[in-house]
């Protein structure tokens, strides 16, 4: 390839191929001078042909394609000759107006076509031909065309991408360019432009480092990261100081800016105890404090509310039920169950084995002949999936439940649900957003049963609602944790319920080569310290050695889960491995670092109302279009189509984290555990990830990773401010 950078001036001819996602184009483009059109690869910001454009870059010579001209810079340019003016004004940037309408505006102006748009427009209607409509038309696109060449070549003397010129442009208009000189940090506004982008502007127009507009922005910048790392709130010392240092602003203005912003009632300042007891003041945005506020309204107003109907005669119905369905509860069972008949809210807390779903199937049972509307739901559909399976009842996400759209859900207060008696599994998986419009859409007459294992991961999302509501001591709360001798048997349920106590799980060695002993058990640990090995180990174990051992599929019913993304046993690595051992040779497409063929197992990302399809769901690719890049995808009840700027909400699913696996079971599971995941390495991880499997579990790494994540409590604590709304509100009306 050549390095000589080269400039040609010329017009985009005709698109091959394209690229909507990223602006990639392949193209013809024809040059000032030149008979025949040569091959132009690069990323301009739309795809209209006919569009003049001045190019930088070099000359390759493709071993298959022959040479082509890649660019790296481009700018559109008005043409100069009279071919280009005619091809430029007819093309689509100017709509209604033909080719026959502009040649005779530029037969009329030449080369002055434009400056007499811009200066004397009035002369357009001395031109035969051309109507108020069509003069209108052109005056229009072509503002906008300048707008947007102005904005463009401005932004480029930034280094800004296409895509966010367009987005600026798109919101801003003509005022795009005031705007960015006097505030770039109003930039955050537009989808995909973050903080750091608009600094990076900020910085390079001449903004001083200690500017008001950048603190305050950046004081919200390292809120929002706080949020995104699971907190709802932040100490306000903590929080001056990683702005200060990471950011490099002066104190005294950062104390300015907060003071605005809670003035301004953008966040809200409170003082509450800090992990030594201590009043300390905390700093929360507007949204999670009044989310945080609304849930402790709320469950106060479905606790202290008359339930619309009462049940009387508690241990006759229980020891009725009991004949009826042949159960003998224990006695943490028997209360739990008399706890829901008194309470309108009650949580059911305990880790696997202790009877939950035994529990929930009993209540059920007994209420459902006076009680018919009741509902069950979950935060993901493969939990929900799960409740159906295990009790028989049908049962929806939370979402669903909610009848969310892409406008935001249609039953809140004014819409509320219409059951009486609403259970809510895998709680621990919800997040505050999440529980805040949950408890919204509840009457005050309904009862709620709020199941979960305190002990796993919390919510994705920020904060800790199940964890804050049992610290509360608000909520009538049961715990289950007697094991029962059919879970006793189960290596996975001691060995889970061993991790849990901070105790090292017992171990079944497997013999050399990591293979299973013939006499099968369900829990396995292979000591292996070589990270190579280790991948190959899981992919032998993956397609060979369970499913000839225990006849498990190893697409349906084995799952490989990993603390982490990156790393050589990260899920991003594990997932090349095994497609390339399970399904290296189908069709398929690819899409940033992955390759999605025909059969390769796929999780959803993230709830996409409109496809009814939700955050961790998972489907198979059943076929693909390798020209368009679009994918269609079976999940359980339906198929989906994802067109190219969709792929995003896939990712390859033979391995996953750990997180993303929290409300599903696996017939298998299989855990890589080793020093290289050393940040994560914690306790509660542990136990979710040996959780997940019901017929078998499999640790592959040292047992000195074991041991780190074991005594790691490691709950990493967040910092929310849910106790202290539920505690200000008790004491305030005096509960």
């Amino acid at each position: 390839m050549s390095l000589e950078e080269v400039t040609l001036i010329g017009t985009l001819e005709k698109i091959l191929y394209s690229n909507p996602e990223n602006g990639f184009i392949i193209g013809t483009f024809l040059t000032e001078n030149t008979l025949r059109p040569i091959t132009v690869k690069g990323v301009v910001y739309n795809n209209v042909i006919h569009e003049t454009l001045n190019l930088k870059g070099n000359w390759e010579n493709h071993k298959i394609y022959g040479r082509q001209f890649s660019f790296r810079e481009f700018m559109p340019v008005v043409p100069s000759s009279k071919e280009g003016l005619i091809r430029y004004l007819s093309s689509e940037m100017f709509k209604g107006i033909g080719k026959k309408t502009a040649q005779r505006i530029v037969d009329k102006f030449g080369n002055e076509t434009f400056k007499i748009i811009d200066n004397s427009p009035e002369l357009l209607s001395k031109i035969k031909g051309v109507s108020i409509k069509q003069q209108k038309s052109l005056l229009n696109s072509w503002e906008v065309q300048r707008g947007l060449r102005e904005v463009m070549t401005f932004l480029r003397g930034l280094s800004i991408s296409h895509s966010f010129a367009q987005k600026i442009y798109a919101k801003h208009g003509m005022n795009s360019i005031p705007l960015i000189k006097t505030n770039p940090y109003l930039l955050t506004e537009i989808s995909g432009i973050g903080f750091l982008t608009a600094d990076g502007i900020a910085l390079n127009i001449g903004f001083d480092k200690n500017s008001p507009n950048r603190a305050t922005a950046g004081l919200l910048y390292m809120l929002e990261e706080q949020v995104q790392n699971g907190h709802t709130c932040f100490p306000l010392p903590d929080l001056l100081e990683k702005t200060a240092s990471e950011l490099l602003i002066g104190r005294s203005t950062l104390k300015e800016s907060l003071n605005q912003l809670i003035d301004d009632r953008l966040i809200h300042c409170a003082e509450q105890n800090n992990d030594n007891l201590r009043k300390q003041k905390f700093i929360t945005t507007i949204r999670y404090y009044m989310s945080e506020k609304r849930i402790a309204e709320n469950i106060f107003r479905i606790l202290k509310s008359e339930a619309y109907t009462i049940f009387e005669r508690e241990t006759s119905l229980i020891d009725e039920q009991e004949k009826k369905v042949g159960l003998k509860l224990d006695q943490v069972q028997r209360e739990a169950v008399s706890a829901v008949l008194k309470n309108k809210v009650l949580i059911i807390t305990g880790g696997p084995g202790t009877g939950k779903t035994t529990l929930v199937r009993f209540i059920l049972g007994l209420m459902r002949p006076k009680i018919p509307s009741i509902a069950l739901a979950a935060p993901t559909g493969r939990a929900a999936k799960r409740i159906t399976e295990t009790t028989g009842s049908s049962s929806s996400t939370i979402h669903r439940l909610l009848e969310a759209t892409n406008m935001g859900f249609q039953r809140n207060r004014e819409n509320p649900l219409d059951h009486e008696i609403i259970i809510i599994d895998e709680t621990s998986m919800i997040d505050t957003l999440l529980m805040e419009s949950l408890l919204e859409a509840i009457p005050s007459t309904s009862r709620l049963i709020i199941v979960g294992d305190v002990d796993q991961l919390p919510s994705v999302g920020a904060g800790t609602v199940l964890q804050d509501f049992i610290k509360s001591g608000s909520i009538p709360v049961v715990r289950l944790n007697h094991i029962f001798r059919q879970a006793c048997g189960s290596f996975i349920t001691v060995n889970a319920h061993k991790v849990r106590m901070g105790e090292i799980p017992s171990v079944n060695k497997s013999p050399k080569h990591s293979d299973l002993k013939s006499n099968l058990h369900d829990y396995y640990f292979i000591e292996e310290s070589n990270q190579d090995k280790i991948v190959e180990k899981i992919v032998l174990l993956n397609t060979e050695r369970i499913p000839q051992k225990f006849k498990l599929d190893p697409i349906k019913e084995i799952q490989v889960l990993t603390p982490m993304h990156r790393g050589i046993t990260g899920s991003l690595q594990l997932n090349r491995n095994l497609q390339e051992k399970i399904n290296p040779d189908a069709k398929g497409i690819q899409h940033r670092e992955q390759w999605f063929r025909v059969g390769d197992k796929i999780m959803q990302q993230q709830n996409d109302y409109e496809k009814q399809v939700f955050n961790g769901d998972l489907g198979r690719v059943v076929d693909c279009d390798q020209n368009s890049k679009e994918l269609y995808v079976k999940f359980d009840q339906s198929h989906i189509h994802y067109k190219s700027n969709e792929l995003d909400q896939l990712t390859l699913a033979y391995a996953i984290t750990v997180h993303k696996s929290q409300g599903s079971e696996y017939s298998a599971v299989i855990i890589p555990v080793t020093t290289n995941h050393y940040m994560m390495l914690q306790r509660n991880l542990l136990y979710t990830a040996i959780t997940r499997g019901k017929q078998l579990v499999v640790l592959i790494g040292t047992s000195n990773a074991v041991r780190i994540a074991v005594e790691n409590q490691g709950k990493l604590n967040r910092y929310t401010g849910l106790l202290n709304q539920i505690s200000e509100y008790r004491n305030n009306y005096k509960f």
